[in-house]
């Protein structure tokens, strides 16, 4: 898709007035201080422990980014509207309370996991001649959830829900508001929005909360029935059920009715047959056989032979694929399923032995590996053509306690332009930095100062500048706020360079200090204490792709 389509596209989505409303200030902080309020509540409550609080807890967050996902199987190949939540002000609270949620839809009757559990579902299951197979799917899910409707049913199931969690009713009600209402807004090009209706695609309570309401917007429906479906069951918003044929009509209108914002559309069998999820449902008789089945839009890519990928890699993405097919398709179609397997596989550069050893593999189940009683941590490592595939058949580690799990830098990710409005500079957190010096009315000054922070870089600048225009001695001082007393040099705030962003706090420190090190010691501000603590393998690698560069 053109940037120009994206864009029109995406501004036909914010101009809905009914959905979206531009807000005149950022809620952002405001609903930080929320949040940490009712996280310390929690804390002196005894309902989290110390750790809980400081993940619960948040001084960096920012506005949740919208971005549209293209439904490249839809005509026209409209955008579905994604708003990332990820660092926003209730992104933790949010993970916290889904937790306790869950336990909600636990054990439901309609609920299934994927196409293999349905497979399990619909076995050994006859259909009548006067019956027919039909799905039916909520239009937009999540922003036709009323949020007053699904406040209300969580408060209807509290007899199920305090038993998994000590938070008075009240309480748990309040932070289910702030989490699911109150936080429903989003940058997109340096506005803010407000989302006015249902719950936002990519908020971590929005499926839960949806799975809860369809649990008893089905409950409510199936009871209002005259005649039953003799089997339904629902994935997300995806409900199969087998009917009677003279019911259809009538059961798609007591759908409707639950609530005049979630409405239904529904799709009967032709010709015996009914796509559902990643299968084909297919009448044979009085049986239903299930078979696999691709989208017409379905590429058929996997991860290519010949990619830069750790070979385990590229043997398990294959292998994965094949027994997914043959586990959710019955007997009589693995021989024409085998074919679109190889077909597949072969398009992918997979050589025709490696496909006749892998199908062979699963076909005799022989790649399941029993790990019980060892308890393996992983560790992750860039992969490196060649190196790596040596490094893992070494002695360098203890085979028995690691496990390598190899990954790439370079993905298909790293091809395509972001859609999602990028944050600020200043707003950024966990990041190294570095702040160039500018001189004097008469000197022009070359050092650079290279700096790590936690916090976002704005809260850190307000620091050094108030640092540099303290009575401090000088020890007490910053590398940058000392330099600057000494000399009456001004630093370049108006221009700071990112030079990493990372959120674990001791590849942080690493990076900061490989930074440092790359700089020239004649141009460095730092003080030597900032790079004490750096092995000299890196020291030297450093200095050497310094000076190659030079």
């Amino acid at each position: 898709m053109y940037k120009k389509d994206y864009e029109i596209k995406m501004n036909d989505i914010i101009r809905d007035m009914c959905t979206y409303r531009r807000l005149k200030r950022d809620p952002t902080t405001a609903l930080q201080n929320k949040n940490n309020k009712f996280v310390d509540v929690l804390y002196k409550m005894n309902i989290v422990d110390f750790n809980e609080k400081n993940k619960l807890l948040t001084n960096t967050s920012i506005a949740p980014r919208i971005y549209g996902l293209p439904k490249i199987h839809k005509e026209g190949v409209p955008l579905r509207p994604i708003c990332s939540s990820i660092n926003s002000p209730t992104y933790g609270l949010s993970k916290y309370i889904v937790d306790i949620l869950k336990h909600l839809t636990k054990d439901s009757k309609y609920n299934i996991k994927d196409a293999v559990d349905f497979k399990s579902k619909i076995n050994n299951v006859k259909i009548e001649k006067d019956e027919t197979l039909i799905s039916f799917d909520v239009v937009s899910l999540f922003p036709s959830i009323p949020i007053n409707l699904a406040l209300k049913t969580i408060a209807e199931k509290w007899n199920i829900i305090k038993d998994y969690t000590k938070i008075p009713k009240e309480l748990f009600i309040e932070i289910l508001t702030l989490c699911i209402k109150d936080s429903r807004y989003f940058v997109y090009q340096d506005k803010v929005y407000e989302q006015r209706k249902g719950l936002p695609m990519g908020s971590p309570a929005s499926p839960i909360i949806a799975d809860v309401v369809m649990e008893v917007l089905l409950d409510v429906s199936v009871e209002k029935m005259m005649t039953k479906p003799r089997l339904l069951s629902k994935y997300v918003d995806d409900i199969f059920c087998i009917i009677k044929k003279t019911e259809i009509e009538n059961t798609l209108k007591i759908l409707n009715t639950f609530d005049k914002n979630i409405q239904f559309t529904h799709e009967v069998e032709e010709d015996g047959k009914l796509p559902y999820l990643d299968s084909i449902i297919i009448r044979h008789d009085n049986n239903l056989k299930l078979d696999w089945y691709q989208k017409p839009t379905a590429s058929g890519r996997l991860i290519n032979f010949f990619s830069k990928h750790p070979r385990r890699v590229k043997i398990n993405t294959a292998t994965n694929f094949i027994h997914r097919i043959f586990n959710i398709s019955d007997q009589q179609f693995h021989q024409n399923n085998e074919l679109k397997i190889r077909n597949i596989l072969t398009k992918n550069d997979f050589p025709q032995k490696t496909i006749d050893g892998l199908i062979k593999r699963v076909k005799e189940n022989t790649n399941v590996k029993i790990t019980e009683g060892k308890e393996i941590s992983y560790k992750s490592l860039t992969y490196i053509p060649g190196f790596s595939e040596r490094f893992c058949r070494s002695n360098a580690y203890n085979k028995d306690k690691y496990q390598l799990a190899l990954k790439t830098n370079y993905s298909v990710n790293n091809m395509f332009s972001r859609t999602k409005t990028k944050t600020k500079k200043e707003d950024k957190s966990n990041v190294v930095y570095k702040i160039a010096c500018n001189g004097d009315e008469t000197n022009i000054c070359q050092k650079v100062y290279i700096g790590t922070t936690k916090t976002k870089l704005k809260t850190r600048l307000s620091g050094h500048k108030s640092d540099q225009k303290s009575d401090k001695p000088l020890e007490q001082k910053t590398a940058l706020a000392a330099h600057c007393t000494l000399t009456g040099h001004r630093p370049n705030f108006k221009d700071i360079n990112i030079m990493a962003q990372e959120n674990n706090y001791k590849r942080r420190f690493t990076l900061e200090m490989l930074h440092i090190i790359n700089v020239p010691p004649e141009k460095r501000m730092n003080f030597k204490t900032d790079t004490d603590h750096c092995a000299h393998i890196y020291r030297n690698l450093v200095h050497k792709h310094r000076w190659k560069k030079t």
